[in-house]
């Protein structure tokens, strides 16, 4: 199996930390709405300083939340791109992903009716692509590889797909 650029962890480690801060500010905004809410409710006054000691703990709750939980993704995502990978063979193409739950798909060429190169704002300042297959069943892709092997791999597969088509 042909591995990924150890630079894909750092995309991937990026893509956590904003989609967890978007959860942490989202999770701190609720937080505030429902202390106030409860404290507006429980003792019917407008004291804004002690509106203040009711949100000290539970901004801390919120906000360590989505702090261990990207401590424990962090350290996921570089395990689990041990377990990723990708194989041209004969006839079909190998995708192997997952940690817990381990996946290998097998997709092959004659069903391929689709191939793209795709390429985010953090995949090109680190100099990655996805190449996303499509076929009847579904899509699949390779995510985070070299923009030249992408290339490649996008040329070798519309190369071998009309080749092992069956003819009509």
């Amino acid at each position: 199996m042909t591995r990924h650029p150890e630079r894909a962890v750092r995309v991937n480690r990026i893509a956590a930390a904003l989609s967890i801060l978007g959860m942490t500010a989202l999770l701190g905004t609720l937080s505030m709405l429902i202390t106030t809410l409860v404290h507006l409710t429980l003792t019917r006054t407008r004291d804004w300083h002690e509106l203040l000691n009711w949100w000290h703990p539970a901004m801390t709750t919120f906000a360590l939340l989505p702090v261990a939980f990207y401590a424990w993704r962090f350290n996921r995502i570089k395990v689990a791109w041990h377990f990723r990978g990708y194989h041209l063979g004969a006839e079909e193409l190998y995708l192997r992903t997952g940690l817990l739950n381990r996946r290998l798909t097998v997709l092959a060429y004659a069903r391929i009716q689709e191939v793209n190169v795709v390429s985010g704002p953090i995949q090109r300042r680190y100099e990655l692509a996805t190449v996303t297959i499509k076929t009847a069943a579904g899509s699949d892709a390779i995510s985070d590889v070299d923009p030249q092997t992408a290339r490649h791999l996008r040329d070798r597969l519309t190369e071998l797909a009309p080749e092992r088509r069956l003819p009509v």
